[in-house]
């Protein structure tokens, strides 16, 4: 072990060498040690986290040599006192023009980083303040988390930059709706241009193939529910309309008697023989934890009455085998 100290120690101070080939192979040769499971891990923490600094700065070097950077970061920041050192408005603006640059080869990396330290709520914070100019053909907002959800959405299926995905933002939206100013952007018109909400353009995506898409999505639907004077927008038919799309990973295949559908939403009226339930458990508990929020006011009570709730929950209970997700019935 002694040994071993010796060589990472010794890897650490190429970080900053002026030679690129000498960055880029001390660093391959770092990664293992980056890991959670590595015992030698805290040695990135020493000179004041030093070595952290030299990989935020080589997340701008040559592209191999950049996405090994990313990687160690993604995989130190899993630390809380790591994290901390991010609430950094310069990295932070990199990091966004790294995700919104349709020609970035790093961009899916960018938002994996971005996902870790914004589990900070100072840099949550930070990083709901900042401002920037808009994008043309990508997006209006002059607001950094604005950009984020554009291309998040527009983005879909690899549609802005065929090397991204996105997935990952949709975890940065669930930690920023931690915050109250987090949940109130989300649940404001994104702009006096564009008569929608952030979270109208999110909630399509509940049933996506993909969980970390999907479970960024439903936790940011959830955590936007704290906000108990936004339910009626929330709910209303002709502005946010979530509860379709809070319902629809809840439904199976199973057809439900006519009273039943009646003043149910279109959405889940009817639903094929082959409609898949959602199959992971944490979300369903958030799912249902989001419709027990939604009945903290009188009027999210009436609402989710009338549009007939419960038969769907009665269904779903009828088969759920976990016993987690069974309690939530009982609550």
């Amino acid at each position: 072990m002694e040994k071993e100290t010796e060589l990472v120690t010794s890897l650490l101070d190429f970080l900053h060498e002026d030679h690129p080939n000498v960055r880029q192979v001390a660093l391959e040769n770092l990664l293992r040690y980056t890991d959670s499971t590595s015992k030698l891990q805290h040695l990135f923490k020493r000179e004041n986290m030093k070595p952290i600094r030299d990989l935020i700065t080589l997340c701008n070097d040559e592209t191999v040599t950049a996405h090994n950077a990313y990687k160690a970061l993604v995989n130190l920041t899993a630390d809380e006192e790591i994290r901390r050192i991010f609430n950094n408005e310069n990295f932070l603006k990199y990091l966004t023009r790294t995700i919104t640059n349709r020609d970035s080869v790093l961009a899916d990396m960018a938002c994996m980083l971005l996902s870790n330290i914004t589990k900070d709520e100072t840099v949550a914070a930070k990083l709901l303040s900042l401002k920037v100019r808009p994008i043309k053909d990508l997006s209006n907002s002059s607001q950094t988390i604005g950009q984020l959800t554009d291309v998040f959405v527009r983005g879909f299926e690899k549609k802005y930059n065929k090397e991204a995905e996105f997935h990952f933002l949709a975890s940065v939206f669930a930690n920023v709706t931690m915050l109250p100013q987090g949940r109130d952007f989300f649940l404001s018109n994104a702009s006096s241009s564009e008569n929608v909400t952030p979270l109208s353009k999110l909630i399509v995506f509940t049933e996506h193939p993909n969980i970390i898409r999907r479970g960024g999505v439903v936790s940011c639907i959830k955590n936007c529910c704290f906000a108990t004077e936004r339910h009626l927008d929330m709910l209303s038919e002709d502005k946010i309309n979530v509860l379709p799309y809070i319902l629809l990973p809840l439904c199976g295949p199973e057809e439900f008697d006519t009273d039943d559908m009646e003043g149910m939403p279109d959405d889940i009226q009817l639903l094929s023989s082959d409609k898949k339930r959602e199959l992971d458990s944490y979300l369903k508990r958030t799912l249902l934890e989001s419709l027990l929020l939604l009945t903290t006011t009188r009027q999210g009570r009436d609402i989710l009455r009338q549009k007939k709730v419960y038969p769907v929950i009665r269904q779903m209970h009828l088969v759920e085998k976990d016993e987690k997700v069974g309690d939530k019935f009982n609550n």
